[in-house]
């Protein structure tokens, strides 16, 4: 059985660490070292939970069948993720390289292709019924709906990330988070006119992470709130978007109030900043406790 359901994008991830900046075209870089890995924001969050002791179930894009798609299952297996629900497929399935040079990434991958071809798992009801929170990706169009319109009917919170104010998933979400980076891709306004269009649309807690910057979170009409960041000497920024939406999961399990479940989020993605490569060195719930202690909570 599971707490948390995850349903959205996993792909088997190739991490290159440089020892210097991301070199201009043409150009040359040092290769520090190389990380067989996984990504996408479900994987993400549901590595992240588990290692917080929540018994979590992963479901969405397909893996493929070779070593890469077998080291990203591991890792999550390893870290307690239930993994049954992923799917393996012949050939290389969803995939991504990254390229870190420290706060910076580039990446490369066959997201597109995987939109394209709808190459992901449909959704069962029963994981769905089976939670008490489920981490919904919003990028899988009919079938992510059919998530969401799941947990309405039986009553189950869901969080969801980087959906467009008007979508069916950010209306009925428990909380959206909205990542800086997709809110300057997308609007041409201030980040707290985004966060107010957001929070108008959504009938839960609407939260816009800005990377170094505050996050800023409200609700409807009410005021907006700013979370400053942990200051943290940040090693690699890989997977703390991913953090965040799980400690947003992880608050609301926890019954804590909205600055809370903010701060709590916002101590796991430093954690993760901390270390390389994206989650894999993401908090034990000791580490958890004794972070967000040690900054006076």
């Amino acid at each position: 059985m599971h707490d948390v359901y995850a349903y959205g994008v996993i792909a088997a991830s190739t991490v290159v660490e440089l020892e210097s900046a991301y070199p201009e075209e043409a150009g040359y870089a040092e290769i520090r070292r190389v990380h067989r890995a996984f990504g996408g924001e479900a994987a993400g969050g549901a590595h992240v939970l588990a290692r917080l002791g929540i018994p979590t179930k992963l479901v969405g894009s397909l893996l493929g069948t070779d070593g890469a798609a077998d080291r990203a299952v591991e890792l999550l297996s390893d870290a307690g993720v239930d993994c049954s629900g992923i799917a393996q497929v012949e050939g290389s399935g969803v995939t991504e390289l990254i390229v870190s040079s420290g706060a910076e990434r580039t990446i490369f991958a066959t997201y597109g292709e995987m939109l394209a071809e709808r190459a992901w798992v449909k959704p069962e009801r029963s994981d769905v019924s089976a939670s008490k929170v489920v981490c919904l990706d919003s990028f899988f169009g009919d079938d992510s709906e059919q998530v969401a319109e799941w947990c309405l009917q039986d009553g189950i919170p869901y969080v969801t990330v980087d959906a467009p104010p008007e979508a069916m998933v950010t209306e009925h979400a428990t909380a959206i988070v909205v990542s800086g980076e997709y809110a300057s891709s997308n609007f041409e306004a201030e980040p707290e006119d985004v966060l107010q269009e957001y929070a108008s649309r959504c009938g839960g807690l609407a939260i816009l992470t800005q990377g170094a910057g505050p996050a800023l979170f409200r609700r409807g009409s009410g005021r907006t709130r700013e979370m400053p960041p942990f200051d943290v000497p940040v090693v690699d920024t890989m997977g703390a978007g991913d953090s965040f939406r799980a400690g947003v999961a992880l608050g609301i399990l926890r019954g804590l109030d909205d600055a809370e479940t903010v701060r709590t989020a916002s101590a796991i993605a430093a954690m993760v900043c901390q270390t390389v490569p994206g989650v894999l060195g993401s908090p034990t719930p000791a580490d958890l406790a004794a972070f967000l202690s040690s900054r006076g909570g």
